[in-house]
């Protein structure tokens, strides 16, 4: 029996260390780190798979010192004849939105949303960084961003910004000498002098420089209050269906700005018709819509943001039989009141 029962532990172990590096290996696979790498490796085997190497000549993980005392790393570069192309590459799924002036890019996967810096200006400070050590002419820098992983681009892409092998034909499409041989040789012995080592040392203090300026840039950006965060975020109330060019919709013509003030705070300050709370699931539209501006008398705007009221019923709860009034605009606003609430404070107007 004592066989048995260690027999049994023993192979629970097995399975339990199993399933232990099991985890830690998909964890590592799905890593930002490892998808990097292995987008690195697709292009780099692409670029020797396609591109002529007696003509093209490329060089991979490169760390370049800036004037920051920092550094710099390009994924890769392509000497030739006709320019430095300096290669960014991005491994992602999914949908990516984007365009070439700003900041930061947009990945869609099913319904998570997610934000990366703009791999243009990322590979702008590559090109600036080479344009110094190198002394080469902006117009001889050649920057191509390659998207791998299957994604899809759901705006408008620069021609320098592809997708799979495009940056194959992107490359092969520069064909203008700008360089002898000599001056392309004297070039790569100049990037082999005032590159970094190559190796963990030089890795880890590059990560953590990007994670120095990572945190400088949160610190410096600056926080909005929750009112200017509120009225950055508010909306226009929208536009009728069914008329043309209808206006905004309001009260019904008040002679002046100073009764609609008036009246807003009276309905704000007068207490509900009954202490029950207010469920709305137990409310439906009227049979009857509400008549917008253009289509008859107006409705009431909400007092807190404007937007129109809609006039629900109740069908269940302590306010069955009543009617009530909820702003449209329920994203952003929350205001609900009885109907006897309206009335009176319209009385109190008009008197």
């Amino acid at each position: 029996m004592d066989r048995i029962f260690a027999a049994a532990f023993q192979g629970l172990f097995v399975y339990l260390g199993l399933a232990l590096a099991f985890a830690v290996l998909a964890g590592v696979l799905r890593s930002p780190r490892f998808k990097g790498w292995r987008g690195e490796r697709a292009v780099q085997a692409a670029i020797r798979r396609h591109l002529n190497p007696m003509i093209y000549v490329d060089v991979h993980n490169v760390t370049l010192p800036t004037p920051d005392r920092g550094s710099t790393q390009i994924d890769h570069l392509i000497f030739s004849p006709y320019g430095l192309f300096v290669l960014e590459t991005k491994n992602y799924q999914g949908w990516i939105f984007g365009t070439e002036k700003q900041r930061e890019w947009t990945q869609q996967m099913f319904r998570k949303r997610s934000r990366f810096q703009n791999p243009l200006r990322q590979n702008y400070k590559h090109l600036k960084t080479l344009q110094s050590l190198l002394d080469i002419a902006p117009e001889h820098l050649h920057s191509v961003i390659v998207f791998v992983g299957g994604c899809e681009f759901k705006t408008e892409m620069p021609p320098q910004v592809t997708r799979g092998l495009g940056f194959v034909g992107h490359i092969q499409s520069v064909v203008q000498p700008v360089w002898s041989p000599e001056h392309m040789q004297a070039l790569l012995d100049k990037l082999e002098e005032v590159r970094l080592q190559p190796g963990r040392a030089t890795d880890r203090r590059h990560v953590a420089h990007v994670r120095q300026l990572q945190a400088a840039s949160k610190a410096r950006k600056p926080r909005l209050e929750p009112a200017a965060e509120a009225a950055a975020q508010r909306v226009e109330p929208p536009a009728p269906e069914g008329v043309d060019s209808p206006p905004e919709p309001v009260m019904s013509a008040p002679p002046s700005a100073a009764v609609d003030r008036d009246l807003s705070a009276q309905v704000q300050s007068a207490p509900p018709a009954v202490a029950a709370p207010v469920s709305l699931a137990d409310a439906a539209p009227e049979a009857a819509e509400p008549v917008w501006p253009g289509r008859g008398d107006a409705v009431p705007a909400c007092p807190q943001c404007e937007w129109p009221l809609r006039k629900l019923l109740m069908r269940r709860g302590p306010l069955a039989g009543q009617a009530i009034w909820r702003c449209t605009n329920a994203v952003a606003c929350s205001f609900v009141h009885g109907e006897q609430v309206l009335a009176q404070a319209s009385e109190t107007a008009e008197q």
